[in-house]
């Protein structure tokens, strides 16, 4: 803050301390006091936040996914997913993880819960 602007609200708050009947506990010692009057706090409502996913994931457990058209999630390590084993892989569908079977395409798990920040 400009050392004027922080000399006129010094001034400023030792002209109103007496008018308003404040004192400051630091006023014998010479330092300027500051005080900030407790203003009525406004009512704040709730705000839910939702994913898009949590809600309505692209596609369920049991569904057979088309070849082609999502991606395998490579490096599972690296999202603080376990390593792909037993003929299963990780794939991205919209912003859902899921764990599938490599050979029918159907989906497992739903694992979007178990991925790290950086997916």
């Amino acid at each position: 803050m400009p050392l004027p602007l922080r000399a006129a609200l010094g001034a400023a708050a030792l002209t109103l301390l007496p008018t308003l009947g404040l004192a400051c506990s630091t006023a014998n010692t010479g330092a300027r006091c500051i005080t900030v009057a407790a203003q009525p706090a406004a009512e704040v409502q709730p705000t839910v936040l939702r994913s898009a996913s949590v809600a309505t994931p692209l596609v369920d457990v049991g569904e057979v996914l088309p070849r082609g058209r999502y991606n395998i999630i490579l490096n599972a390590d690296y999202y603080g997913l376990p390593p792909v084993r037993d003929g299963w892989v990780y794939m991205r569908v919209g912003q859902d993880a899921f764990r599938v079977d490599w050979r029918s395409h159907t989906v497992l798990e739903r694992v979007t819960d178990r991925v790290a920040a950086n997916f």
